[in-house]
């Protein structure tokens, strides 16, 4: 997790963008709108939570103009629960298979041209994404701890 741990630290060099994505009926899908629930905000940080619509992302980022944009999702990445881990926006397809009507890779894509923004997109791999259900203990603790460092950074 280190590697994830320096990715996802604020950036010195102006404004970090935390965006997390998410639907709170959906257990583990939550994680991402979850941690930025729990990311203070304060100097060179701002936060938004674009829910199941990345899109939303995209005016915030034009807005605030962040050096750098962290997604925060839940990703299927075949992982044990709670695993955390960068998904790079190479490997991503922009016809991917997605939760979200607009595809992730899109706006990041979109928001890197427009803003000159570093872009990371951090994966929460979920156990269950299944309607009404609550959020995986691993998940959560994850998502906690992701939480916690930021916040801890200085």
């Amino acid at each position: 997790m280190s590697d994830t741990i320096r990715e996802i630290l604020p950036s010195a060099k102006g404004l970090t963008l935390y965006v997390g994505l998410g639907n709170s009926l959906r257990g583990d899908d939550f994680a991402g709108s979850y941690i930025v629930t729990l990311i203070e905000g304060r100097d060179r940080i701002e936060k938004f939570d674009a829910g199941e619509k990345p899109e939303n992302a995209y005016d915030k980022a034009l807005e605030v103009k962040p050096v750098k944009a962290v997604f925060f999702d839940a990703a299927d990445m075949g992982l044990p629960a709670g695993t955390v881990q960068i998904v790079y926006e190479d490997t991503l397809s922009i016809k991917a298979m997605s939760t979200h009507k607009v595809p992730l890779p899109l706006i990041t894509k979109l928001i890197r041209e427009e803003t000159g923004a570093e872009i990371v997109i951090c994966g929460i791999q979920p156990a269950s994404v299944d309607f009404m259900k609550k959020m995986d203990e691993s998940v959560k603790e994850s998502c906690e701890t992701l939480a916690k460092i930021i916040n801890n950074s200085r």
